[in-house]
Parts: structure tokens; sequence; C-alpha cells
């Protein structure tokens, strides 16, 4: 019978997908527990019914990773992760628009709340870039491998998932501030802030879990329980709600913040791995990593 493991190391191989593959590789050596018994506090992955037919389907590549929306909602930004690029998505039109070639294997995304810029982690090649539009992309080599980004609602702090180091550094747009650092995470690759950045949501691969850390303090104050595979972490404007995918697993947890719970989970196509909200929280933008496109959803 194949195992959870079994499955993961499959898809990471079979997408040439090597920082997955570092990482499954690293929570080996580390003695990691890649199947666990149910934990009967984490909400069950849905059985039934299938995933619901999406509003829309926006094909945007080979391998969609992960995606952010332009503060004005008009865009919608997608790493493909196999064709080295960054994909650009006129939201009203539902159409491509633009591709940006950046460098290898680009996994997290980042949209500043000014909208003129991109922060992008590459985590092969250890790397921070930022792409200035409509084509001005530069780098930052810093030695470390970024899995995930997010960025702080003044544009001054950016927020760096390092998976392989069981932390989040918090620097600046050029990886050159060390402005902070949040240690004692497990395998963390999704990162998102608080509208008001009290608070940073860390989705963490392996252990079923989403932190809640107090930037005040830098430390985590709170665990909520989720099911397998928690990836790409979202939250909406007014601060109300996450919406963790679950890669590869085809789910999407929604998460009331205020209460510290999952409210409801919400069963999409398999290999959803980036998730994002639009400004009014109307829309889900969902990568099905897989399939080359990207699911819109009414949450």
């Amino acid at each position: 019978m194949a195992t959870e493991h079994d499955r993961r190391d499959r898809l990471a191989a079979e997408r040439a997908d090597t920082p997955l593959v570092r990482l499954l590789d690293t929570a080996r050596a580390r003695g990691h527990e890649m199947v666990r018994p149910p934990d009967p506090t984490a909400p069950p992955a849905p059985s039934a019914p299938a995933a619901p037919r999406p509003l829309s389907t926006i094909r945007v590549g080979e391998s969609p990773h992960s995606l952010a929306v332009s503060p004005d909602g008009t865009r919608l930004y997608v790493s493909d992760f196999k064709a080295d690029s960054v994909v650009v998505v006129d939201l009203p039109r539902e159409e491509v628009v633009d591709t940006v070639a950046v460098d290898d294997g680009p996994y997290g995304v980042a949209a500043s709340p000014d909208g003129t810029r991109l922060h992008v982690a590459v985590p092969d090649t250890e790397l921070l870039l930022k792409i200035e539009f409509p084509d001005d992309v530069s780098g930052s080599h810093f030695g470390h491998a970024p899995y995930g980004v997010a960025a702080g609602p003044d544009g001054q702090r950016v927020y760096l998932a390092l998976a392989l180091e069981d932390r989040v550094w918090v620097t600046d747009q050029f990886a050159m501030g060390d402005f902070a650092s949040v240690p004692g995470l497990d395998f963390p690759v999704g990162v998102a802030v608080s509208p008001d950045e009290k608070y940073l949501y860390v989705t963490h691969y392996f252990a079923g879990r989403v932190s809640v850390v107090d930037l005040g303090r830098t430390s985590v104050i709170s665990t909520i329980p989720v099911s397998n595979g928690p990836y790409g972490v979202t939250v909406t404007r007014d601060g109300s709600r996450l919406y963790v995918a679950h890669f590869p697993y085809g789910t999407v947890s929604v998460i009331d913040t205020a209460r510290g719970e999952v409210t409801d989970t919400i069963a999409v196509a398999d290999g959803s791995r980036g998730v994002a909200v639009s400004p009014d929280g109307s829309r889900l933008y969902v990568t099905d990593f897989f399939a080359g496109t990207v699911s819109v959803l009414r949450p």
C-alpha cells in the first residue's frame, strides 16, 4: 500500500521539484514521522461531495506554484515553477497578459502593498527576487533557501519561510536587513501577515498545523490543527479568515482567526498548492499544480 510519504516522494520526483525533494530528504534524515495516526483534533479531509465546479479556470502555464493578487484586485501573479517565470493575469478578463522570466524554480510570490513590485522566493538558488513592473527583475543571493514569502502592509518588511532552518526570517526587499527571526518552527513553507502586522501565520508542511506568531514578541502564541499537507496560506483584508491549501490533497481549509479553528473545508482540484483571496473577499484563487491552471472559486 502506498503511504503518504511514498506519494509525496513520487510527486516530487515526477515534477523534478528539487526543493520539495530536499525538504522530504531533510525531514527523513531528521527522523520526522511522515505517516501519522489520525489526529482526533484535526478536521478530516472531505470525502464527499466531489470538488465543486469552479466559477472559472485560468490556464497559466506548466506548474503553477504560488500566487498573489494585486492590491487593486486587477492582476493575479502566478509563479510557474517549471517554466522559470511569473505569469501576469488580467483578472477582469481572466487572461494571461504578460510572462516575466525569472531565476530557476520560483516558489513563493508576494505583492507589495502599493502594487509596484513583487517579491519572489527561489529556494534552489537561495535567492529573493524583486520584480518592478513592467519588467525590471533584480535579485539578492543571501545564502538561505526561501520557500514562502509575504510582504508587510507598509512594504518595509519581507517575511521569508526558511523551511530547512525551521524559522522565518524578517528582512527587507533586498534581503539585506536583519529585522527579526522567528525560530522553533517545524518545516515552515507558507507565510501570511495580518493586515495590522501584529500576527504572522505559518504553515508546517509535515506537522498538520498553522502557527500564529506574535510579531511584537517574535514568538508562537498558538497553533491551529489542520489536515495533512498545509502549504500555501493567505489572509483576508479584514484579517478575519485564513485560507490554507493542502498539497497535494486537493483541499483548502477555512480558518476563523478569532476562534483559532477550522470552520470549513473546500474540496478543490488535486494538487492545490498556492492560495490567494481577492481584496473584497469574494473570490478565492487556488493553483492546480499538476493541471497548469488556477481555479477561481467563491469562498
